[in-house]
């Protein structure tokens, strides 16, 4: 149930703090891209692909990241009013070994690459940014804008490892286990509703284990 929650706050936020909205017709992924282009046409000096270029060419990932196979999609929120001033810059979904640290650094260091705008509607931001590395196959659905960075000397693991490495826990009943996977999982996509509710059932069947032994003493 929590885990549910976290999603749909997760897909609620995407649609709302932006302030704009597609047709019913189009899938989530494709609504979210759709935003996330008009906005940055927009308010971005150069628009969509000059913000996609500007981070492919400042950002760099961390060695330690690279060593720990660091793979997701971090979600920047953050507010550029319209006179341009960056500003209440989050990371949800953060990853670690200084891929957070990383991109916080360049959402500031766009400072004076935005144009003005006469609507505070135009002001709020949310935009998925995938990092991954090369030869590592991933489900991530449309993150919009994916950072590739070279891989370690090997390739890391897909997703596909994953997700049957928790299906396997889950079926022996490892709940610990399978919530490790399932949570690498969402922070490689945190749009995909069928780990959250995996990861409930983990919750669930840790409960129900709880109550046994307690019954039992």
């Amino acid at each position: 149930m929590i885990a549910r929650k976290i999603f749909l706050l997760l897909m609620i936020s995407m649609f709302a703090e932006t302030g704009l909205f597609a047709q019913q017709t189009q899938t989530a992924a494709e609504s979210r891209a759709e935003q996330i282009h008009t906005l940055l046409d927009y308010r971005f000096r150069g628009g969509f692909y000059s913000f996609e270029s500007l981070l492919d060419n400042t950002i760099k990932y961390p060695e330690a990241a690279r060593a720990k196979c660091e793979i997701g999609t971090m979600i920047a929120a953050f507010k550029v009013d319209c006179q341009g001033n960056i500003s209440n810059i989050r990371i949800k979904n953060p990853l670690g070994y200084g891929l957070k640290e990383a991109l916080t650094k360049f959402l500031q260091a766009t400072a004076g690459h935005w144009n003005e705008c006469k609507n505070d509607r135009f002001t709020h931001f949310i935009i998925p940014i995938q990092f991954t590395m090369e030869g590592t196959k991933t489900d991530s659905i449309n993150p919009v804008i994916s950072y590739l960075g070279k891989n370690p000397g090997y390739a890391c693991p897909d997703d596909s490892y994953y997700l049957t490495k928790a299906k396997e826990a889950l079926a022996k009943g490892k709940n610990n286990r399978a919530r490790t996977f399932l949570e690498l999982l969402i922070k490689r996509n945190p749009f995909e509703q069928s780990y959250y509710e995996m990861l409930t059932k983990t919750v669930d069947k840790s409960k129900k284990s709880k109550k046994k032994r307690k019954k039992s003493k």
